[in-house]
């Protein structure tokens, strides 16, 4: 067995979860990612689709690069993240995945 994280109510009863990204999708994550939280290794949030929408058009728009919306999550806590850290802080985001796939689904929502 393994022990990890997942969405559930007062009852235990997992709650479905929602995010415009299907990889995001998923009510809970992997034994990796429990032990990295639970050692202080590494540290989760969330951000609303409508953050998410709002770094997929900043990034498409100021690099010319379309990122995945699994990406784009990451891109808007930035937004939160960056104001928060020292000055000189260097911060590393890995842009992974293919936006292509995303773009029918931005539209959709963004009403372009």
């Amino acid at each position: 067995g393994a022990m990890s994280y997942l969405l559930q109510d007062d009852d235990g009863q997992i709650i479905e979860p929602h995010s415009i990204s299907a990889g995001l999708d998923y009510p809970g994550v992997g034994p990796e990612h429990s032990f990295l939280k639970d050692v202080g290794r590494a540290e989760y949030y969330s951000v609303t689709d409508e953050e998410a929408l709002e770094a997929f058009k900043r990034v498409s728009r100021l690099e010319g690069i379309i990122p995945a919306l699994e990406t784009s999550h990451a891109l808007a806590h930035l937004d939160k993240l960056c104001p928060t850290l020292p000055d000189g802080t260097r911060v590393v985001l890995n842009f992974s995945g293919r936006g292509d796939k995303d773009v029918q689904t931005a539209i959709k929502y963004l009403e372009v």
